[in-house]
Parts: C-alpha cells; structure tokens; sequence
C-alpha cells in the first residue's frame, strides 16, 4: 500500500475498528480531517489518517480524554509524557478504590451502623497529613495543658500509626477505633490524670 492510497470511512473502519459514526464525529471535530473528498462529495482519508485513527483508539481505549488526544497528535504534548501523566492518575485511582474496598469490606464485616460508616469513610479521606494533625491535636491537647512528661509524649507521637494506600480492613477499623477515642473527652480527661 503506497501512501497516496485514499480510504472511504467505511474502509477506514474496518481497518480501525471504530464504528463508522465514530469516525465521522473525529472527522467533524476535526481530530481526523479528511484527506478530500469524491466526486459524489464523500469524505476520503490518506494513511496520515488511518494512523492518527489508530493512535486516538488505543489512547481512547487506555482511558484518555479527547482533548489530551488531540494535544498528541498535533504533536503538543508527546505519547510519553502523557503516558506518565496518565499512569501517575491512575495511581491515585487506584490508592483510593483500594481505600473504598477495605472501608466497604470492614462495614460489611462488622455490620457497621450508618454513623460508623460515615466516620470510616470521612477518616479515610483524609490526607496522611490530616490524620497525623488529628493525632497531633489530641496530644497537644491532652498533654499540652498539664506537666506531662516530655518522654512520655515523645513516645506517643513516635507511636503514631499510619494509613497505608492499601490498609486492610484491621487497619481501617483500628483507624476508626483511634478517631473516636481522641475525639472522646473522657478518654481525653483520663490520659491528662495519667499523665
């Protein structure tokens, strides 16, 4: 096949896979222009276009929008750069549909309530940040106002546990246990008489 050889849309979708609707609305929004047109007036795209058609399926397939895909192929933006881009988006889609499934797991397993499901959810929302500031609030809090001794409230901020990207549904439930006893005055008042 030489590159001068013209497709109608059909045979464009045959060789593509994409529908020949499909194809039209790319040729309309001018992502794919045709390379002419007929006699009768038929659109007639070269090999330029074919490729670009293939190029847009598979990125359209790896879950890209068209904007993006078409910052591709006018040559804005290169294949890799977006790939990465995508890849680190899809990380984070990733990070929070296993935070979901260990929330959904542990409500499932424990019956939760409504009020409970709600806090497991809130808690795990939050950035690491968040969590380590709401640990740290309660530290400040319940040992900030009292002659606590400073080794004592070092070794409970160093004890400090983290929420994995991954956490099982032991560590959402120990999570969700923590929050409501820092956020307890009563266990507040007992920790300040401890210390």
């Amino acid at each position: 096949m030489d590159v001068t050889t013209l497709y109608s849309i059909g045979e464009l979708s045959r060789r593509t896979g994409l529908s020949v609707r499909t194809i039209r609305f790319y040729s309309d929004s001018g992502v794919v222009a045709p390379t002419t047109r007929s006699p009768a007036g038929y659109r007639l795209y070269d090999l330029d276009a074919l490729l670009r058609l293939k190029l847009l399926r598979t990125l359209r397939e790896l879950g890209m929008d068209l904007a993006t895909i078409q910052r591709v192929l006018d040559r804005e933006l290169s294949v890799t750069e977006v790939a990465a881009a995508h890849a680190d988006a899809i990380d984070v889609q990733i990070r929070v549909l296993q935070l979901r499934r260990s929330v959904l797991r542990v409500v499932a397993r424990r019956g939760s309530s409504p009020e409970e499901t709600t806090l497991m959810h809130r808690l795990t929302q939050l950035s690491g940040e968040e969590r380590r500031r709401l640990i740290d609030d309660f530290v400040d809090g319940t040992f900030g106002t009292v002659d606590a001794d400073p080794t004592a409230v070092a070794m409970v901020r160093a004890a400090t546990p983290d929420l994995p990207d991954d956490p099982t549904g032991e560590q959402v439930a120990a999570w969700v246990e923590l929050a409501e006893l820092v956020g307890d005055e009563d266990f507040r008042a007992r920790m300040r008489r401890t210390a």
